[in-house]
């Protein structure tokens, strides 16, 4: 269930990302129902890679957080973001005979920081909605 409301959360947070900065885009969504399947699958990638190498990342730059006082989870963030458009831009093939194209397209390294900060803070709230509560533990 947790990497469900993940994934919601992350589509979510990129819709409103894809919309708000012009150097975010998401290639091929001719329909409202491409949008949205593209915006699933590359949240649950970007959920995955938040999973699997943001901690390697944590502990390789954990001198660099201390330093900062925590400010370098920015760059982090947004190279999980960048990381992710190019994982997704190497899926860009797939799909196509289904009339879906898949794939994120982050332009620069600020771009990426400013759409991670509110890809997290969307997130954060559906996640903190539908996600699985205490109580079920």
């Amino acid at each position: 269930m947790d990497l469900f409301a993940r994934t919601i959360g992350n589509a979510a947070g990129l819709w409103l990302a894809v919309r708000l900065l012009s150097g975010m885009s998401v290639p091929g969504a001719s329909t409202t129902l491409a949008m949205i399947a593209n915006l699933l699958v590359v949240g649950l990638i970007l959920a995955l890679v938040n999973s699997i190498i943001k901690p390697v990342a944590r502990i390789i730059a954990f001198p660099l957080y201390l330093i900062t006082f925590g400010l370098f989870s920015l760059v982090v963030n947004g190279a999980m973001l960048l990381l992710t458009s190019a994982v997704t831009d190497a899926l860009t093939g797939i799909g196509e005979e289904l009339g879906l194209t898949l794939g994120l397209h982050v332009a620069t390294f600020g771009t990426a920081v400013a759409g991670s900060l509110l890809v997290s803070l969307i997130s954060a709230v559906v996640v903190g909605l539908i996600g699985p509560s205490k109580d079920d533990d």
